[in-house]
């Protein structure tokens, strides 16, 4: 998605300005201004077309001046947070694929410009841009670029924010705004979406036995874990990690003779069972593919092609798969993956059907719509897991667990992709992705793993047959340390701070605990504000200190500190502390300063 601007008479708002790239298209724009409170505005904006058409692409454009202005964020943005001049690309989203959302930010990680668009649905591209000659920011928006139906009236909101506010205070009122709006309400979350999950991914891949999968639940269980879910190969006798067999979904029985049973014995040690499903997905040597092939999007994956919602009959029978896994084989939720393959394209026509909606993005919209309902109506509090990509307000009507995208013994992306997917997730539960480590890698760097996601429900994939004693000790440990503060670290005031750097401090916090993480060796942790609070602090660097700077106010203080499998240090008698000081904790450690008094200067 890569418009040319041309100039054909721009209409011009109290924002910027629009041009359509169409040829004598006629429209005209009534536009509305309501100020929310000083700094946040809305822009309502009603394009009605001459007669009924399919839109030309039209371009929305404004200007920010490059003041105080260091870095960017949108859902998609990855590890580069740097400002790009006029080569930068389009970000795309849809339904199925991030967010319309866009936040410039201080060095102090205060909001400066933040905007979002009400319209989740259709396929929108997104610019934000250096321009050199200026020094300005130019903000871009381009709609009706990809396939469409006919139009006669659209209308869109732009929410433009520009108070001095943290700037997850403002992304976070962008998710409580979306909320808001009929269309995108989001699904219940029921309180299994917050247990510890057993993931069979990186521990097993494909290579499945019930033997295994049980033994390995009884040991998550002990750890905490109180759902498994069961990923790709439970469908397959193949193990080469393709896609070909994907598309009918029926259970491999060289693997799972007894399926049923086996979901029994798993339910019977008081876990969940969720199971894994590539949606779009229809493998070469399929049935499905046999009876699809013509109603597939053009863009194929790894001998699989991806089934195009568009036509009814693709959904019903991709609903009824899903009814039949949670109805017949009794399980308590899917993981829906690679939903976001269901791309905004030019496509073509089946022989055998016809399509009853032009958008992509708007017909899986739809059958995710269709599907929940459905699954439902037999079970309310089914669990639905999402993985990063597609992670905006419409996939949070349907998914109650949204994941980190794929980043396996990577502790630094898992951190960062929780930590933007909590950003604008509200009450949704936001889950690491798999954790796993190699066996001879040491307890410490083991831990950072789960130090990296504690912020978010974390995930288990490594097996009980290869894990030191010492890390069987530390996952007890932290998992056990993430249960009894859950509700502080899932519902606390969350503050990731610094994202240019990307985020070698968070914290959460209520008001009678402050709990924080830092990441980044020698960083100088500020908690000039903790008051008469707790402070819980994770030392997750390799160092053995931490440097807190508490401020002027002189506490009387006990001091704890434990190592990452919980072996508690002699307690600090209790002492003043004041100002930056380095306190010794251990690699992966933790700190705990309880006040006992709280003495003004």
């Amino acid at each position: 998605m890569a418009p040319h601007i041309d100039s054909i008479s721009p209409v011009l708002h109290p924002f910027g300005s629009i041009c359509s790239r169409g040829s004598g298209q006629e429209f005209c724009v009534d536009s509305g201004v309501r100020e929310v409170s000083p700094g946040l505005t809305e822009y309502t904006l009603d394009i009605r077309f001459a007669k009924k058409c399919v839109p030309a692409p039209m371009v929305i454009e404004w200007f920010v001046p490059l003041i105080d202005i260091t870095g960017k964020w949108h859902p998609l943005i990855g590890s580069d947070r740097s400002l790009t001049s006029g080569w930068c690309e389009y970000i795309k989203s849809y339904a199925t694929m991030g967010a319309p959302v866009f936040s410039l930010y201080s060095e102090q990680g205060e909001n400066r410009h933040t905007f979002a668009l009400s319209d989740a649905i259709n396929p929108i591209g997104t610019r934000v841009q250096v321009e050199e000659d200026t020094a300005e920011v130019k903000c871009t928006i381009v709609l009706f670029d990809a396939p469409t139906p006919e139009l006669e009236h659209y209308s869109i909101t732009i929410r433009k924010d520009e108070r001095r506010i943290p700037y997850h205070q403002s992304l976070a009122g962008v998710g409580s705004w979306w909320e808001s709006m009929d269309d995108y309400l989001p699904t219940p979350v029921p309180d299994a979406a917050f247990d510890p999950v057993y993931s069979s991914w990186y521990s097993f891949h494909q290579n499945l036995t019930p033997e295994g999968i049980e033994n390995n639940c009884k040991w998550a269980r002990e750890l905490g874990c109180k759902t498994l879910i069961l990923d790709d190969g439970w469908q397959t006798d193949d193990s080469k990690k393709g896609y070909d067999f994907c598309g009918d979904w029926e259970i491999a029985e060289t693997k799972f003779p007894d399926f049923s049973g086996h979901v029994d014995r798993v339910h019977s040690m008081d876990m969940r069972y969720l199971l894994w499903f590539s949606v779009p997905y229809a493998g070469v040597k399929s049935a499905a593919w046999k009876i699809f092939q013509d109603r597939v999007l053009p863009k194929a994956r790894r001998n699989a092609d991806c089934l195009d919602p568009r036509y009814p009959q693709v959904r019903r029978y991709l609903i009824d798969l899903y009814k039949r896994a949670i109805g017949d084989w009794k399980l308590d939720g899917l993981k829906l993956d690679f939903v976001d393959q269901f791309t905004a394209e030019h496509i073509g026509e089946s022989y055998q059907e016809q399509p009853d909606m032009v958008s992509v993005p708007a017909a899986a919209d739809r059958l995710l719509a269709d599907m929940m309902t459905e699954l439902r109506a037999i079970n309310p509090e089914v669990l639905t897991e999402f993985r990063q990509r597609y992670i905006g307000p419409a996939m949070r009507k349907y998914g109650n667990i949204f994941r980190a995208q794929d980043c396996p013994n990577d502790a630094l992306s898992n951190r960062v992709r929780t930590i933007d997917i909590r950003l604008l997730a509200g009450d949704t539960a936001v889950h690491s992705d798999m954790i796993m480590w190699n066996r001879s890698d040491s307890v410490e760097r083991a831990a950072l793993q789960l130090w990296a996601i504690f912020f978010s429900v974390p995930q288990i994939s490594v097996e009980v047959d290869a894990v030191t004693d010492d890390q069987d000790k530390m996952l007890r440990f932290v998992l056990g340390f993430w249960l009894e503060h859950r509700d502080l670290l899932m519902r606390g005031h969350f503050k990731p701070c610094m994202p240019q750097y990307l985020y070698p401090i968070v914290f959460v916090e209520d008001d009678a605990e402050v709990f924080g993480i830092v990441y980044q060796n020698d960083l100088v942790v500020s908690v000039t504000e903790l008051r008469d609070r707790k402070l819980t602090l994770v030392n997750a660097t390799e160092l053995d200190r931490v440097i807190v700077d508490f401020g002027k106010g002189r506490r009387g203080v006990a001091l704890t500190t434990c190592d990452c499998m919980g072996n508690v240090a002699e307690p600090g008698e209790p002492d003043s502390v004041e100002g930056i000081t380095a306190i010794q904790v251990p690699p992966s450690g933790i700190l705990m300063v309880q006040p006992e008094s709280v003495i003004s200067m």
